[in-house]
């Protein structure tokens, strides 16, 4: 089955485990990837795309990676007083047959990327000698990982990647070149450069330049105005998808809070547009479908904590159905998507998306 049409399929099955047969195996050990980490000490949290270990004393890497992106992380993890450090990761487009090496920086506790190239060749020389401290790739879960990372392109990655390529849960700071304090006279911190993902700002601007009173009202109820400044900046829709599912992995896998806020932002900007339903239905029903797969995959209570602050998700959820059923000329396929959705939703978290708003606090619509 292609992997365009796993993305499309909308059944719980999806979640089903991949079986790996002898074949697939053995094209795997062949062709697939070789990731190789020197020195990593035991105990050291270790993951790749959706799943993590901690590694014993033989660790040495993983084999029989499938060719094309994945996300690589660590923390490390001090035994006797059994504290973790924050995260951090990694993407890499893997090539077939590709050995990948980093050593491990015990006065930094990081992956370095100093092996040389005589090093990496010996390595390679010798796989079938080093294989027994190779871990298998996870493959029963890799389906789910190209649900969660089909729109991303090798351009897109290297677009909004750091400069650095590392992403970590907690952002290095330091003060602003300029200088300059806050109010509190406490001094200006800013990301240490090349350390900032670099996503595309969402315009502040939700109407069109010299708006009336009603355009005003207009565009502050429909944020495709919003919408199709964001899409021009990036050149087409699928863009807008890619960099929904990149922020997604950032914060799910690289725990980024940043790019937990422009997950949230992107999402919210799609789930508040009526107009852009009719002239992107395609880039929605994507969406709904890239949102399924993601929803999947956060656990339970990670909704509970985190998601689900002041209903967020239930709150964007609401107004794009409510903007699926009432916008005239809506496909049917796009409607029976939402609603099917809709459905799933409520069923997997109890969720309900009627909308009880208070008609008091309700926005006037202004008639000139």
């Amino acid at each position: 089955m292609s992997d365009k049409k796993l993305a499309v399929r909308f059944a719980e099955d999806v979640n089903r485990p991949v079986e790996m047969d002898q074949e697939l195996a053995l094209k795997l050990f062949n062709e697939g990837a070789v990731l190789v980490l020197k020195d990593v000490p035991p105990a050291t949290e270790f993951g790749i795309d959706t799943h993590s270990w901690n590694v014993g004393e033989k660790f040495l890497g993983v084999k029989m990676i499938p060719p094309g992106l994945h996300f690589v992380y660590y923390s490390a993890v001090n035994t006797k007083f059994r504290d973790t450090a924050p995260r951090s990761g990694f993407f890499h487009w893997f090539k077939k047959g590709e050995l990948l090496a980093y050593r491990w920086d015990a006065s930094t506790e990081t992956l370095v990327d100093d092996v040389s190239q005589q090093d990496k060749d010996n390595l390679k020389s010798d796989l079938q000698n080093i294989d027994h401290r190779l871990g298998a790739y996870p493959y029963q879960s890799y389906n789910k990982w190209l649900m969660l990372t089909s729109r991303i392109k090798k351009e897109k990655l290297e677009k909004l990647e750091p400069e650095e390529k590392f992403i970590s849960s907690v952002t290095e700071m330091v003060n602003s070149p300029e200088g300059t304090a806050d109010e509190d006279n406490l001094p200006d911190l800013t990301p240490r450069p090349g350390t900032n993902i670099n996503y595309t700002q969402i315009s502040k601007s939700r109407c069109p330049p010299n708006p009336s009173a009603t355009e005003i009202t207009k565009h502050h109820l429909d944020r495709s105005y919003q919408l199709e400044q964001f899409i021009e900046q990036l050149g087409n829709s699928q863009e807008v998808l890619a960099e929904v599912q990149f922020s997604f992995l950032c914060f799910l896998v690289g725990q980024n809070y940043a790019s937990f806020e422009h997950w949230k932002h992107l999402v919210d900007l799609l789930c508040g547009c009526a107009d852009s339903l009719l002239k992107h239905p395609s880039l929605f029903q994507d969406f709904i479908t890239d949102l399924y797969f993601q929803m999947v995959e956060i656990p339970q209570d990670f909704f509970v904590d985190i998601v689900s602050q002041n209903n967020f998700l239930v709150r964007a959820l609401t107004n794009l159905f409510e903007n699926i059923k009432e916008t005239k000329e809506v496909s049917a396929d796009l409607k029976q998507k939402a609603q099917r959705f809709e459905n799933c939703c409520s069923k997997k978290f109890g969720w309900c998306f009627a909308d009880d708003a208070d008609e008091e606090n309700l926005p006037v619509v202004v008639q000139l």
